[in-house]
């Protein structure tokens, strides 16, 4: 990952809050640390209101999108603002849902929350790298397979179940550059399963991430990964809001950390200890979230890579 100022230093002291007069009561905000922020994170002024609020993730409406205000445990991500170590571990407690929030002179403020982000660093996805011989990302595709389905036995999901035949299909049309198979299926698991971000959703998520790091000059390839990520934009009506956000971020070419590092690691990262790091990583969002998009990463890779898949190998 790659990290630059989020700010620039003439920024680097903080506004005062403004002296309550003689007889009233102060309010005191709680200020919080920022430790970085995503890359499409806006650096200026800004407004908008809490659109939902969990444990260690608040989400924060802006426009058409969603920044994501989360623990410092959890992941980067390019609409995340990731708090510093010290933040209340529920962050139900200091954030209320449809509260206005503006951002102002590096302070980014609520009625309880003061949120500090002029020492925030700026996330960026690592590149991708040379890809390895064929034969060794064929070794790390098979090792995160088999690492998958343990994950399975304990964390089933739809996408192994009544969605096996759509998945198996969609990976299967891409393999074969067909666009109106492959966007058939993609509609079918669009908003396909329950929670916040849908078990089809997540898959679909993978998929894409997959694509986009073999398009590679193909015409062919090229022209089916602008049409799913058509289908997708144009699908997120029929999903839940938070997915709908990811879609039109992975639609775009816009992912998380921990998929970002998978993908990376399994196509360019020769140790297998960094490939298994990455896989813990990933596998470990959610309950079945995580599972769901490796699923997805694994089959968008498999079906452009010219080596066996798993499986045609099974």
């Amino acid at each position: 990952m790659h990290f630059q100022s989020a700010l620039p230093a003439a920024s680097a002291s903080l506004p005062r809050l403004p002296i309550a007069p003689p007889g009233r009561a102060i309010t005191r905000r709680l200020a919080l640390a920022v430790d970085s922020i995503g890359y499409l994170v806006p650096r200026g002024a800004f407004s908008g209101r809490v659109h939902s609020v969990f444990t260690q993730a608040c989400n924060i409406a802006w426009h058409d999108a969603l920044l994501t205000l989360c623990a410092s445990g959890v992941g980067e991500g390019p609409t995340v603002l990731r708090l510093a170590r010290g933040a209340p571990h529920d962050l139900r407690t200091v954030f209320d849902v449809d509260e206005p929030v503006a951002c102002r002179q590096g302070c980014l403020r609520t009625r309880r929350a003061e949120l500090r982000l002029l020492h925030a660093g700026v996330w960026q996805p690592a590149p991708l790298r040379d890809l390895l011989p064929l034969s060794r990302i064929d070794a790390h595709l098979r090792h995160a397979q088999r690492r998958l389905a343990q994950r399975r036995r304990t964390h089933a999901g739809v996408i192994d179940g009544e969605g096996a035949g759509v998945v198996s299909g969609l990976h299967d049309a891409c393999r074969a550059l067909d666009s109106e198979q492959a966007l058939r299926h993609v509609v079918r698991l669009i908003g396909w399963g329950e929670g916040l971000t849908p078990a089809g959703d997540d898959f679909l998520i993978g998929l894409i991430a997959g694509l986009d790091a073999l398009v590679r000059g193909d015409e062919r390839r090229r022209e089916l990964h602008s049409a799913i990520a058509t289908a997708l934009r144009h699908g997120t009506p029929r999903t839940t809001p938070i997915a709908a956000h990811y879609l039109q971020l992975a639609a775009g070419g816009h992912h998380t950390e921990p998929l970002v590092d998978l993908r990376n690691a399994l196509l360019c990262e020769d140790s297998g200890e960094v490939v298994d790091a990455a896989l813990r990583h990933a596998l470990a969002v959610g309950a079945t979230s995580g599972a769901d998009t490796v699923s997805g990463l694994l089959a968008g890779l498999q079906a452009w890579l010219p080596v066996p898949s798993i499986v045609e190998a099974a």
